[in-house]
């Protein structure tokens, strides 16, 4: 039985020095999503907090990958051939943040994270982060992206802004062993088709 849920969409995006494939994560990128996940600083910048040691073991990441992948698009990230990433557009999942929404509405989110350290601040997690505005709008006919990354994660904080996001509030980590704050940006579909 496979671990991860996958799908048959494939997307495409461009940066000046890459192209980028989004392909269906699946079992056989496992090994990749093990090495990410055992790596404490990759780790800081998706999971904060104080643990500068922090490290997911297989089962974690099966527990992970598995759980999110039943109600989210999980994407391998490319950039030029290269396995470099992962990400999803997924249901939300955060009862307190649907509680902000009309439950007629398809409120997702967005996460990522970049596990080949050579490809950080190189515009891979904006261009991700667009490619996945697009087709949740256009394709998937999402109301609203509520996206969420940690007070401390300023380059996130520029992905989301730099892609239309508005900042709706600054609040406490929902994990309470974390001390930081939490960054919740928001972008519906009027305001991004009104951007296009």
């Amino acid at each position: 039985m496979d671990i991860i849920k996958t799908h048959r969409i494939t997307l495409f995006g461009k940066t000046d020095k890459y192209d980028i494939v989004l392909k269906p994560l699946n079992d056989e990128h496992l090994p990749l999503l093990y090495k990410w996940c055992a790596d404490p600083e990759v780790l800081y910048w998706t999971e904060g907090g104080e643990d500068t040691d922090l490290s997911y073991d297989k089962e974690t990441v099966h527990a992970i990958y598995g759980g999110v992948s039943q109600n989210a698009y999980c994407f391998l990230i490319e950039a030029n051939g290269v396995p470099i990433g992962e990400g999803w557009l997924q249901k939300m999942n955060l009862p307190e943040i649907l509680a902000m929404y009309p439950k007629t509405l398809d409120v997702r989110r967005i996460d990522m994270s970049i596990g080949e350290k050579d490809y950080w601040n190189q515009g891979i997690g904006s261009q991700f982060v667009r490619i996945m505005v697009e087709f949740a709008f256009a394709s998937e006919h999402v109301d609203v992206l509520h996206c969420i990354c940690g007070d401390y994660n300023k380059r996130s904080q520029h992905v989301f802004e730099k892609n239309g996001f508005t900042l709706m509030q600054m609040g406490k980590m929902l994990q309470p062993q974390e001390e930081q704050l939490e960054c919740h940006y928001v972008l519906t579909a009027p305001e991004y088709f009104k951007q296009k």
